[in-house]
């Protein structure tokens, strides 16, 4: 039997999906509650499933997250159903757990946005708001760009494209490609913000990761996105040093991985969930493997074009109305795929990350992780 995620469906239906699974397998559930309602006027949060040994008493621990961007959140849901269903999480070593993180962002899942009720993308929050932030030096030429005002919007239009691309002639496609996509910190209501402070969504999964996360010898983090390469397409990234642990791990597990070198330089990967962030919280003690699980959609200028469309719609409309709804769906359809060869690609795919991660846990010697490789 081919493997598959659900059809696309609401935050709330996913959610009440996820928790039954969960129950029904016996696993260890808690609830972080976010402050706001979702667009039925229903409870929104982040949902947390444990099996396997308790906090303190797992030595490894394979963690699958989703909805770390808001809307991306669909398709991750869906393969963690498939984690929980899967006859490799019954049958976990007396030594290791599975971690299932439901809903990062649970806000931007029930609203259709990638980033929170704050407008702040998750993924760029992960820095050192008490020191100086990651600069985005070209970022202020395209906020008009990518930020449009006014009290209508032209789903139909594309002329700002046009000025993008000459934007793009003029810096470089690289330089272009980081202003769109690598963060900025100076425009509240801009694309791609990281905020001021850290969010609900950090503060909450770094008390996860402070409870689930301390103590392991070693710790996998699967983190599943949507939305970048092309349809169907697996790319995994990680930030790790190529002398560290963590990138021999993976260059032994995950062959497919694509490694970007922490630097200091303000690069996208460098201030996101991944690498810092995990590091951080789970302390020396740990090695930490974490990983993004990205699975593409449609051409990246057509999902550009959903993000810019949300950004007006949250900033000057109304998500009620007939535009907004329209908007909404787009969005949606920006990143997740109906058609059931994509569902059954990103189970296929996903499910293979899993149990990687899982061979990793049960091989790997932290201690010796290098050299044995």
């Amino acid at each position: 039997m081919t493997r598959t995620i659900p059809s696309l469906e609401d935050y709330a239906t996913s959610r009440a999906a996820f928790l039954a699974s969960a129950e029904r397998h016996g696993a260890t559930l808690e609830h972080h509650v976010h402050p706001r309602p979702g667009p039925d006027g229903g409870e929104l949060a982040t949902d947390v499933a444990r099996i396997g040994p308790p906090p303190g008493e797992a030595r490894r621990v394979v963690v699958v997250a989703s909805g770390t961007h808001g809307v991306e959140g669909h398709a991750g849901s869906g393969l963690q159903g498939l984690v929980l269903d899967d006859p490799r999480t019954a049958a976990l070593p007396q030594d290791t757990a599975m971690l299932l993180v439901h809903a990062v962002n649970p806000f931007g899942m029930a609203w259709s946005r990638r980033v929170d009720h704050d407008n702040v993308d998750v993924n760029r929050n992960f820095v050192d708001f008490g020191g100086p932030l990651p600069a985005s030096e070209h970022y202020p030429r395209i906020d008009a760009i990518l930020n449009p005002a006014g009290d209508d919007y032209d789903l139909d239009d594309a002329s700002w494209l046009d000025e993008l691309l000459v934007f793009a002639g003029e810096v470089g496609m690289a330089e272009a490609f980081q202003a769109v996509s690598g963060g900025q910190y100076d425009h509240p209501h801009g694309m791609q913000f990281g905020g001021i402070e850290a969010g609900w969504s950090r503060r909450t999964l770094e008390a996860i990761w402070a409870t689930h996360l301390r103590g392991p010898e070693l710790v996998l983090n699967l983190d599943v996105h949507t939305g970048l390469g092309p349809n169907g397409q697996l790319t995994l990234f990680q930030t790790a040093d190529a002398d560290e642990p963590a990138a021999h791990i993976a260059a032994r597990w995950f062959p497919a991985v694509l490694r970007a070198d922490r630097t200091t330089d303000g690069a996208e990967l460098q201030h996101g969930v991944l690498g810092p962030g995990l590091d951080a919280v789970v302390g020396e003690a740990t090695t930490s493997v974490p990983i993004v699980v990205e699975f593409g959609t449609l051409d990246e200028l057509v999902v550009l074009g959903a993000m810019r469309a949300d950004n007006w719609l949250h900033h000057h409309g109304d998500p009620a109305s007939e535009l907004g709804q329209a908007i909404r769906a787009r969005t949606r359809d920006a990143f997740f795929i109906e058609d059931a060869a994509w569902r059954e690609r990103v189970a296929e795919d996903g499910m293979a990350c899993v149990h990687a991660a899982l061979d990793a846990a049960e091989e790997v010697d932290p201690a010796n992780q290098v050299s044995s490789l």
